[in-house]
């Protein structure tokens, strides 16, 4: 049979594979347990913001005999935002003093201190308050005063919601219309994502580009044993020997994708989109990991340089393929309606994108059409070159 040797090998590779379990087991459970440390981190809670309040404020009496206590008021909006999962968006502490609040912002104890002028319920109560508490009718003294670390992405967000909320509660407070009326369409799948679901799609894409150890391991350590030489002289050829190896990396890797997406159901994670789609996008993606790893193999000759040198390569997919943390958008390039960042050049950033796509906004083929053939084209590329260097460097007869 023509395919016979290769399905001798693959059966040959399988084994060792299975002779080689703690290799085998680190590659499906590394997914699972980042799963199970970024819930645990996570709380697959919405993110809270911890408010510090500085309260000036001194309340007012209005001439019939009620008290006006704006600082309180408002700072108990703060605390009643929540997310659509009830979650309160806002941990509202009260600050000791200036120091003290920017000491805890310094510590990074805190996101946001608001600081809120003397003449606050002043302001709020408009005409008609009692001028004799040294405010002045409708006008506050001193600005609602935000402090933080303006680097930090979290004071960015907790002062955008901090500030929407000020502004609609002095609006209802002195009855004006706010300027303009803002209305809000969901993308999504129609429910709340959590930061845990939104990281999924990164953990999951984590999982597959663990084959590279495991697919570089399978090839090298036949040059690092001397057994590639007979391999050669067997007349194995180049296709048949890559075949059976790419064969059993890609039932590890989609067994590796697997568990890591049932650790996320076993924790909560729901997701309306395509499991078969998910399932296709994963096992070529799990493909081009496979063709890299090819050219990383075809760099090194024992296992010991796989696993200390080929850490880099690792490192590169890991980081720049966004599955630990978003980066810039580079763009080279304009195709129609799709752009093509720098980080694109590796297939599995466009496997984190097809995946956001699919898990949560229900994607179909259609619209992960781009990176479904972008992901072909690099896989496809990546393993001309992997196959041309790795024949070159290992496969010539001596």
């Amino acid at each position: 049979m023509i395919m016979a040797k290769m399905f001798a090998y693959f059966g040959k590779t399988f084994k060792e594979n299975l002779r080689e379990w703690k290799i085998l087991i680190l590659a499906l459970v590394f997914g699972p347990f980042f799963v199970y440390m970024m819930y645990a981190y996570f709380g697959a809670t919405s993110v809270s913001y911890s408010l510090l309040v500085l309260n000036q404020d001194r309340p007012i009496e209005m001439p019939d005999g009620r008290k006006v206590r704006a600082g309180k008021e408002l700072a108990a909006e703060w605390g009643k935002a929540k997310y659509p999962d009830g979650k309160p968006v806002f941990k509202v502490r009260t600050a000791a003093s200036i120091e003290e609040g920017k000491r805890q912002l310094k510590n990074r104890d805190a996101d946001l201190m608001v600081m809120i002028p003397e003449g606050f319920s002043g302001f709020v109560a408009g005409p008609g308050n009692n001028a004799a508490a040294g405010q002045a009718a409708g006008k506050v003294t001193a600005p609602i005063k935000n402090v933080g670390d303006q680097s930090s992405p979290r004071f960015m967000v907790a002062v955008a919601f901090a500030d929407f909320i000020t502004y609609a509660y002095v609006a209802a407070a002195k009855a004006i219309d706010l300027p303009a009326a803002v209305e809000f369409e969901g993308i999504g799948a129609g429910r709340s994502p959590s930061d845990f679901d939104l990281y999924m799609p990164a953990l999951l894409v984590l999982a597959i580009i663990m084959v590279l150890f495991t697919a570089a391991a399978s090839l090298i350590k036949e040059v690092d044993k001397g057994t590639i030489s007979r391999l050669v002289m067997s007349k194995l050829r180049a296709w048949e020997f890559l075949g059976a190896v790419s064969l059993n990396q890609l039932l590890i890797g989609t067994a590796a994708l697997g568990l890591t997406y049932l650790s996320a159901w076993s924790v909560g994670y729901r997701s309306g989109g395509s499991i078969i789609l998910f399932l296709l996008v994963g096992a070529l993606s799990i493909v081009s990991v496979i063709a890299i790893s090819l050219i990383v193999a075809g760099w090194m000759k024992t296992i010991y340089e796989l696993l200390t040198v080929g850490v880099f390569p690792f490192f590169i997919l890991m980081f720049f393929s966004e599955s630990m943390f978003p980066l810039p958008k580079i763009m080279l390039l304009k195709l129609g309606d799709h752009a093509l960042y720098a980080n694109d050049i590796l297939p599995t950033a466009l496997t984190v994108k097809a995946f956001n796509k699919i898990l949560n906004f229900n994607a179909g083929l259609k619209d992960i059409s781009f990176e479904l053939s972008g992901i072909l084209v690099l896989t496809l590329l990546y393993f001309m070159i992997g196959l041309w260097y790795f024949r070159r460097r290992h496969l010539r007869p001596s």
